[in-house]
């Protein structure tokens, strides 16, 4: 890595830098760059991280001229490696945002994000921001709510409203979507590396904070994003790049799922809502894959995990329904279930009893000698009370009778 001089020592605490890849090379750069000069808070550095390969480089500096700006060049030739590089050249910055190119900032993002580190959350501080995406074209201009795309993402934030944990939300999809909507605090990341193998590291960041606790999502529109529109064969690819970022984060998170309640009961919830994922994560294959891992584990070594989780305090105490079931309640109301269902079969089974009753008397109607007779007979009294109504008609009345 070629650095130029490290950030001054006076950027200290409470600083935020942005980080903008310059490859892979993507349109609307220029337009990223310039939402930054409208930030209510501007960042105090924006760091174009160039692997050595982008002409005119220097030029770019000029669409944010009123900003500190700095060339980090890479040899790297990954996305994550050259993050990691950056992390570590930004020791001196408490706070560490990324920007795409062509996704664009709105004028609140950064001093909304901040806010919400400076928050704490229920029981830890936050270490992770994301927040709300509106959807545009290659060109920022809004995508109207017809596109397809604008809908995946109506259906990605769907669950803000029903109450679900951020662990569960980023199991049911990728909310993030993006590099450029991860704000993290820069230790998260210096303890964290991003692995080689973690292209689509803003999903493996978030989900990694959100089953530790430390995750916040802020439902307000801050980030413009154009996204791809959804291709069966990209999925398809990403599959084995997801596959290994969700064994890689089980690796990484060894230690806390040893010592942490929470951090098990969080990667439990994810696993569990992951069954129906919407951005291509496969839960299927992740658990065969974790089926193998345990296949090729020491005897001693599976002995030692069953033993670690029997003594954790989930493994102590019934699950609530099964607990309140034993104490006489129903809470999944199981006994109204079934009468209901029995009182449906009840009605099936008179329907049916009833149908074959009304098919025999219809089929015994046709052969009956009495049946035709009947008809002729209403048939005939039909025909005569309709000619004693014409000729009704058509004779004189008594008055006109009577009429001199």
């Amino acid at each position: 890595m070629t650095e130029s001089e490290h950030p001054e020592e006076t950027t200290g605490s409470g600083h935020v830098a942005v980080v903008v890849p310059l490859f892979p090379r993507l349109p609307g750069l220029r337009q990223s760059l310039a939402s930054l000069g409208t930030q209510t808070r501007p960042p105090d550095l924006v760091i174009l991280l160039d692997d050595g390969k982008t002409p005119d480089v220097e030029k770019l500096r000029a669409e944010i001229p009123h900003l500190a700006s700095e060339i980090l060049q890479t040899g790297m030739e990954t996305v994550p490696s050259a993050i990691n590089a950056a992390v570590s050249y930004l020791a001196n910055f408490e706070f560490i945002t990324f920007l795409q190119a062509g996704d664009q900032y709105t004028p609140e993002r950064i001093e909304h994000c901040l806010a919400a580190l400076r928050t704490p959350l229920e029981t830890k501080q936050a270490a992770m921001v994301i927040s709300g995406i509106e959807a545009t074209d290659s060109r920022g201009n809004l995508l109207t709510a017809e596109d397809s795309r604008v809908q995946h993402l109506a259906r990605l934030w769907a669950p803000a409203s029903s109450g679900v944990t951020a662990a569960e939300w980023l199991g049911i999809g990728n909310i993030a979507a993006t590099a450029s909507n991860v704000f993290t605090r820069r230790e998260a990341l210096a303890e964290e590396p991003l692995p080689e193998i973690a292209g689509y590291f803003p999903y493996l960041s978030t989900v990694s904070a959100a089953v530790q606790g430390t995750l916040a999502i802020l439902p307000h529109h801050l980030l413009r994003h154009n996204p791809v529109a959804q291709d069966h064969q990209a999925s398809l690819r990403t599959t084995p790049e997801l596959l290994r970022a969700q064994m890689h984060l089980l690796a990484a998170l060894r230690d806390k799922l040893a010592t942490s309640p929470e951090t098990r009961h969080n990667l439990a919830a994810f696993h569990r809502a992951s069954w129906n994922n919407l951005s291509g994560l496969r839960e299927d294959l992740f658990q065969q894959a974790v089926l193998r891992a345990a296949s090729a584990a020491r005897p001693e070594d599976i002995h030692d995990a069953v033993s670690g989780i029997l003594r954790s305090h989930a493994a102590q105490s019934l699950p609530a329904h099964q607990s309140a079931m034993m104490e006489g309640a129903d809470p999944l109301d199981f006994a109204a279930y079934i009468a209901a269902l029995a009182r449906t079969r009840e009605q099936l089974d008179a329907a049916e009893t009833e149908n074959r009753r009304l098919h025999a008397i219809a089929n015994a109607a046709q052969g009956s000698g009495w049946v035709r007779f009947g008809a002729w007979l209403g048939e005939r009294s039909a025909r005569r009370m309709m000619e004693m109504e014409a000729d009704d008609e058509t004779s004189p009345t008594s008055n006109d009778a009577g009429s001199p």
